[in-house]
Formats: structure tokens, C-alpha cells, sequence
């Protein structure tokens, strides 16, 4: 009796290309969820603490106001006129566009007033203030 096999058994083939596909797609996921994840912070600021502090869910228009008074819109330094100018365009591009301002816990009160009041006239309805979680 002979009990040999008649066909012959390849030996398996190890293929790279697919699996150097999936090594790239899973380091560009990554890559684009963290850049997602990671707050706008241009300037060092102190930002004031609150119980209910939590983290925006969409990608907002960030204001960012120093302790000395200096402006910033998503990083990029501007007055208080080119910061409005700044914000009449997008929200005519998104009327539902929301902005989250950043003040330093020091920065002068009239100063907030101020932005606040410059982000009302230039049509802006959803607004947020950035605040560290109470530990």
C-alpha cells in the first residue's frame, strides 16, 4: 500500500505589499485622530478652573487672549478690528460656526468684555470659554 501523496504541498508565501497597506493606513488613522485630539494653545496662558469644564466636540474657531491684552485667532497674532474682520467671513462661510475664547485668568475684565462684544457684532451666536477642569 502506498499511502504517498500525489500532489505536492507549496510551502506558503509570506506577502508583504498587503500587509505594508495596512502598517501605512493604521499610522495615517492615527496620525490624523491625534491631530484632532491635541487643543490650540499658541500662547502660554493660565486658563481659569470650572467644575463643568469638558472638551469641545467640534473643531471651533479659537481666541485666544493673553494677560497682556494681544489677540489670537487660531494662532495667527491680530488686532481687535482684524479679528473681527477675521470673524465676519467665516461666519458667512458657517453661520453656525462656534468660537471658544481662551483668557488668561489674569486678563483684565473689560478686555473679555470686549472680545465677547466684538464676536457678537460680528454675527457669532455659538460661543464657548475655555476652562481647566477643578481638580
Amino acid at each position: 500500500m502506498n499511502f504517498r501523496r500525489r500532489y505536492r504541498q507549496e510551502s506558503p508565501q509570506f506577502m508583504i505589499i498587503p500587509l505594508i497597506d495596512v502598517i501605512f493606513f493604521l499610522l495615517v488613522f492615527f496620525m490624523m485622530n491625534s491631530l484632532q485630539t491635541t487643543t490650540q494653545r499658541a500662547m502660554n496662558i493660565s486658563l481659569p478652573q470650572a467644575a463643568s469644564a469638558e472638551a469641545a466636540v467640534q473643531v471651533p474657531v479659537v481666541i485666544t487672549l493673553d494677560a497682556a491684552g494681544h489677540i489670537m485667532v487660531d494662532g495667527s497674532p491680530v488686532s481687535l478690528a482684524e479679528a473681527a474682520a477675521l470673524l465676519r467671513g467665516r461666519v458667512e462661510q458657517n453661520p453656525q460656526a462656534a468660537v471658544v475664547l481662551q483668557a488668561d485668568r489674569t486678563t483684565a475684565h473689560g478686555q473679555v468684555t470686549a472680545v465677547m462684544d466684538m464676536l457678537r457684532t460680528a454675527g457669532v451666536h455659538k460661543l464657548g470659554i475655555a476652562a481647566d477642569k477643578k481638580e
